[in-house]
């Protein structure tokens, strides 16, 4: 006959596991886009929590079991009013909200009120209950931890270094700008599915010198593939076999962007990396030469904080922007956005040739800026995928339009050596059932010195081949483009888009 530990009967650290397992469980969600450093304050502060209650109904139960029940049942309602909040706040009779703040919040408290008194006065065996929420806690806490531990092992088999090029450099090396401009969609695709002209823009690009290849497409519909395979100019099942249909691990993505074949060619070859902050973790270059962002208090809440805020009943303070706390995820990735654009003109102080990576997320969700870059409110962030959606990306793609149109010109000024720049939209914007939307894309370079070496239908795999064939001495063949298109859900099952703007070229 099985015999319960006598541990997890009398000693009631349940408390603890519940505190953390909203934290865990929301990293480990996350893990791909964040690192786990995010979560760190969070959880200890989660803990410290559950300690402190367990303090205060000690005083006044003087029975640490019963003390812990009664913090467990703080702490799920804690935990979980933001996900509640979430799922019923669209509810609506005749455009009436039924559950807003106002109503949650008495019937959150009656609950609270309730539980305590059930737990206080008439809970059941408190030894059998303090055995099954430590089991249950232990339970819960287990799947994101195994989770974690994972992905940071997945991680590290995936941490091999790249390949490298022998570049011949010149006497007087170009910067290299590889800007990207996430989401943004090939002229014919903003026309037709947007509504929106593009072609002053584009002809502006054109008088300063740029080749806008009009048919381009993207090679693969996300983000992290698209990088992974531009960066290493070469198709991902060529680059690993590990990505392969039915897995949705996308770690080794990671390593092929922060260490790619274009970054360590060019260091190899004197070139110091310049990146910026993204909030995106997979393109955030942290060991760069130069890794650039804005500056934040301690006292700041980064990302993953604002993300967990929502689940919780803080967030009442963060919907109501009290205290003054820089909550907002969107505000973060607003300044982040706007220090990346206010920065990348000034680089060309830093001494010696350059390779600057500029991943910047708009005009992709969340939508936070309006057609003159002014703030938009958090609450209408969105997709494309409705009229609401759409409306806003053509606000961003206007926005974006005219700060490219400040910063490359400047660019060009404070640069000793003409420098290679291209602008490029990692993939289309998202339009319902048109994979072909997705994979029309952006492209546009800005390569001096040399007979025009793209063509109308260029593909960001064949990006650094044709700069390397063209400033560096090598005789890479170019790739055929072909743009291959994924679920998200199962990211590595491609099925090729056809370009329908294929010219005779």
């Amino acid at each position: 006959m099985y015999k319960k530990p006598s541990w997890l009967q009398s000693i009631p650290f349940h408390s603890f596991l519940f505190a953390a397992y909203p934290v865990v469980a929301l990293l480990a969600f996350n893990i791909s886009e964040v690192g786990v450093s995010s979560g760190l304050r969070p959880l200890f502060l989660s803990v410290l929590m559950a300690g402190s209650l367990m303090l205060v109904f000690h005083m006044v139960y003087r029975d640490w079991r019963r003390a812990a029940l009664l913090s467990t049942i703080l702490l799920i309602l804690f935990f979980s009013y933001g996900h509640v909040y979430i799922l019923l706040k669209s509810v609506n009779i005749n455009g009436l909200y039924l559950f807003r703040h106002r109503t949650l919040i008495p019937v959150w408290f009656g609950l609270a009120a309730l539980l305590i008194w059930w737990a206080s006065r008439r809970a059941p065996n408190i030894t059998a209950t303090t055995y099954l929420l430590n089991v249950m806690g232990l339970i819960l806490l287990t799947l994101p931890v195994v989770q974690l531990i994972s992905f940071s092992i997945q991680s590290r088999a995936s941490q091999t270094d790249a390949s490298t090029l022998s570049l011949k450099r010149g006497n007087q090396p170009p910067d290299i700008y590889y800007i990207i401009l996430d989401g943004y969609g090939r002229a014919d695709v903003l026309e037709n599915e947007f509504g929106y002209d593009n072609s002053d823009f584009l002809n502006e690009l054109r008088n300063l010198g740029f080749f806008v290849a009009d048919c381009s497409q993207s090679n693969y519909a996300q983000t992290q593939m698209s990088l992974a395979s531009s960066l290493n100019f070469n198709y991902i099942d060529a680059l690993s076999d590990r990505f392969v249909p039915g897995s949705e691990d996308r770690t080794g993505l990671d390593a092929l962007i922060q260490r790619s074949t274009v970054r360590a060619s060019l260091e190899k070859a004197g070139y110091k990396t310049v990146a910026f902050a993204t909030g995106f973790l997979a393109t955030e270059l942290t060991d760069a030469d130069y890794f650039l962002g804005p500056g934040y208090s301690w006292g700041d809440l980064n990302e993953f904080e604002s993300l967990l805020m929502e689940t919780t009943f803080a967030r009442l303070i963060q919907d109501g922007n009290r205290f003054g706390m820089q909550t907002s995820g969107s505000e973060r990735f607003r300044e982040r956005t706007l220090f990346a654009l206010d920065k990348v003109d000034e680089l060309a102080y830093i001494q010696g040739p350059k390779f600057v990576f500029v991943h910047l997320i708009v005009p992709h969700p969340p939508y936070v800026f309006g057609p003159t870059g002014g703030p938009i409110e958090p609450a209408e962030a969105g997709t494309t995928k409705t009229q609401e959606g759409a409306s806003h990306y053509r606000d961003q793609v206007i926005y974006v339009n005219s700060r490219m149109l400040e910063i490359v010109p400047r660019i060009i000024a404070n640069s000793s050596t003409p420098p290679i720049i291209v602008i490029q939209g990692d993939h289309g914007p998202t339009v319902p059932s048109s994979p072909r939307a997705r994979m029309s894309n952006l492209n546009a370079y800005f390569l001096p010195g040399v007979d025009t070496p793209v063509y109308s239908t260029i593909t960001p795999v064949n990006t650094f081949r044709v700069i390397f064939n063209a400033y560096f001495g090598q005789d890479l063949e170019l790739l055929d483009d072909v743009g291959l298109y994924s679920d998200y859900e199962d990211p590595f099952n491609w099925r090729v888009v056809p370009n329908s703007c294929k010219t005779d070229e």
